[in-house]
């Protein structure tokens, strides 16, 4: 909770603009920038309760004078979560359970970028997502049999800070903190964490460009 707290308050009191410098920033690059196409692939160490694990995704979206941004993606949990779990506790029936989690979701990101200084660039991230998880109960014995399996919708909410370095004009090697809240029938404290991630971005506009340039100085003649 105390990290929580800490990603929170160093998200929403970051001195990015006053409330309406930061609404005419986003109205201007949407209506004066191009957009252009963007897309990658990200690996985010997660904590859930206790437990590491890992959440994989791929992206694409559109980029607006490399200050806002907006992607789509779908994530998911690249190992399922496995814990044991007490059943009938306190009871004559008593006995213990391995409990398997997975879960996935689409997202929808926004972005704004806040500082950029040579190749370097710091911008905060908001993600919503709509997904499903599955939760099963087997048995720790040989068989491994299932005892129940369930399945909940759920809704994530990310955010954080996220820092990028472009390597070279096509490509961006990234890093960020952040937290996750799930929202979701006895989902909130099963998946809502902390992460941290580290991932590549490339810049398919500046490709386009670069090629589209490469083409018009140096025109394919006919024979």
């Amino acid at each position: 909770m105390r990290l929580h707290t800490t990603i929170v308050l160093l998200i929403f009191f970051t001195p990015l603009a006053s409330r309406a410098d930061l609404r005419d920033s986003i109205r201007y690059y949407l209506k004066h920038s191009k957009p252009t196409l963007i897309g990658g692939a990200s690996a985010r160490n997660t904590f859930i309760g206790n437990e590491k694990t890992k959440v994989t995704g791929i992206s694409a979206g559109v980029d607006y004078g490399e200050k806002i941004s907006f992607t789509v993606g779908v994530y998911n949990l690249s190992h399922p979560l496995i814990t044991q779990k007490t059943i009938n506790q306190n009871t004559p029936s008593q006995y213990i359970a391995k409990e398997i989690s997975r879960f996935w979701y689409f997202g929808l990101t926004g972005d704004y970028l806040f500082l950029k200084k040579n190749r370097w660039a710091l911008d905060v991230p908001l993600r919503i997502g709509v997904g499903s998880a599955n939760i099963e109960l087997r048995k720790t014995d040989k068989s491994n049999a299932l005892i129940q399996e369930t399945t909940h919708s759920i809704f994530p909410v990310e955010t954080g800070l996220y820092a990028q370095y472009k390597i070279a004009w096509w490509l961006g090697l990234g890093a960020g903190l952040g937290t996750r809240v799930v929202i979701g029938k006895g989902m909130s404290q099963k998946f809502s964490g902390t992460y941290y991630n580290v991932g590549l971005t490339a810049f398919f506009g500046s490709v386009y460009n670069h090629i589209r340039e490469d083409m018009r100085k140096n025109p394919v003649r006919p024979n």
